[in-house]
């Protein structure tokens, strides 16, 4: 099988002819740890446009920031497709810079901009959204079609990559960084959050709606552009537990997630959803909401993965499990031969599931990555026999 028609088979719960592999992204260092450093990364290009443009920097960076991550998705898509998986992700990230060391993004979230070894990579610090005339303000850019510029960089961008890489790799559009959840309650802070959450219900009712229609518009564009699977980044727990209770999430965010998929899924696409963290007791929730899968199943969180494919494996293809806090950065290749060996004989037999990175970070090493992929193909193929 070509690495789609095995991304898909696994997404309908059935066996492809070996268990495929993904990863979530890959940072930048990791990226030029596999096809080297380029003459400039983004983080020198910015100091570059800050030394040739002091009067007028932010805007000349601002207006090249677009095309600038268009590259660094080519990049990434390269990198993976040579480390050898089936399939990752890009997405723009709606990002504008404010000063010399920040950026916001469209919903409201502040950022600081951390220079890996060349490259930007965003770190979330803070939100601006403390009130409900903040709140009119953000939503003015929503609604005035602003923030519209999104859908086309993201059309224009995946379509690109469509044409570059053909079938040799298969990548989901992504909404990385800017999930429905996460957006809202990072943009009002979690204190004025908890606060609405009591005192003013019909404000975060807004927000979800709001960001939701955006949410849809935006990976229609991506669809637009040839995408066929979308994958929700919204991180809903910490290590220990949900970041609310069930009740809340049904109430609150169900019928923005439920939207979202029914939507997508009459355009033909599959929808996952990322979340990291202690998602047990949310995986109900997860499967009424309408998505085809689950990724990340955050060993270091505690998730089991065999009461995972017990209670929703028939109903959700499931990716992740292999973790990046410790085996795919500091582990030996016995350990990640190990944890992919697990996770297969645990979730393979029957389909539904892709080997991938629960996580990503910069201190993930290459060759690791590289040891997940061969063990997913030594012991992955179908029927599974371990």
């Amino acid at each position: 099988m070509e690495p789609r028609e095995r991304i898909h088979t696994a997404l309908d719960l059935e066996e492809p002819d070996q268990v495929p592999t993904h990863l979530l992204w890959l940072e930048g260092n990791l990226v030029d740890d596999v096809l080297g450093k380029p003459e400039r990364g983004s983080f020198e290009a910015m100091l570059s446009i800050r030394e040739d443009y002091p009067e007028t920097w932010k805007e000349q960076m601002n207006g090249v920031l677009g095309e600038m991550q268009g590259v660094i998705f080519s990049r990434v898509i390269e990198a993976a497709k040579q480390i050898g998986v089936d399939a990752t992700q890009i997405g723009i990230i709606p990002l504008k810079v404010i000063n010399e060391t920040q950026m916001v993004d469209i919903f409201g979230k502040v950022w600081v901009m951390w220079n890996n070894e060349g490259s930007i990579s965003p770190k979330y610090t803070h939100g601006i959204i403390d009130s409900v005339e903040r709140w009119e303000e953000v939503k003015k850019e929503f609604e005035d079609g602003t923030n519209d510029r999104y859908f086309r960089l993201g059309k224009k961008h995946f379509k690109r990559a469509k044409k570059k890489f053909k079938d040799s790799i298969y990548f989901f559009a992504t909404n990385q960084l800017s999930g429905i959840w996460a957006s809202t309650w990072q943009a009002m802070g979690m204190i004025f959050f908890s606060k609405s959450l009591f005192t003013n219900k019909d404000l975060i009712k807004d927000i979800f709606n709001t960001y939701t229609d955006f949410t849809i518009a935006w990976f229609n564009a991506y669809m637009d552009g040839g995408a066929e699977t979308c994958i929700c980044h919204d991180d809903l727990a910490t290590k220990t537990a949900p970041f609310m209770s069930p009740k809340v999430f049904t109430e609150l965010l169900q019928p923005c997630y439920q939207r979202l998929t029914e939507d997508l899924h009459e355009r033909g696409a599959k929808v996952i959803l990322h979340t990291d963290g202690q998602i047990t007791p949310l995986l109900d929730f997860i499967v009424d909401c309408g998505f085809d899968g689950l990724h990340c199943l955050e060993p270091a969180a505690g998730v089991d993965l065999a009461v995972v494919k017990k209670k929703v494996g028939d109903k959700l293809c499931l990716l992740g499990n292999i973790d990046t806090t410790r085996v795919l950065t500091k582990g030996t290749k016995k350990e990640v031969e190990d944890a992919v060996k697990n996770a297969i004989k645990t979730a393979g037999p029957g389909g539904g599931l892709i080997i991938s990175s629960e996580n990503m970070l910069h201190t993930v090493r290459v060759q690791n990555l590289k040891w997940m992929v061969e063990a997913a193909h030594k012991y992955g193929e179908y029927p599974i026999n371990l």
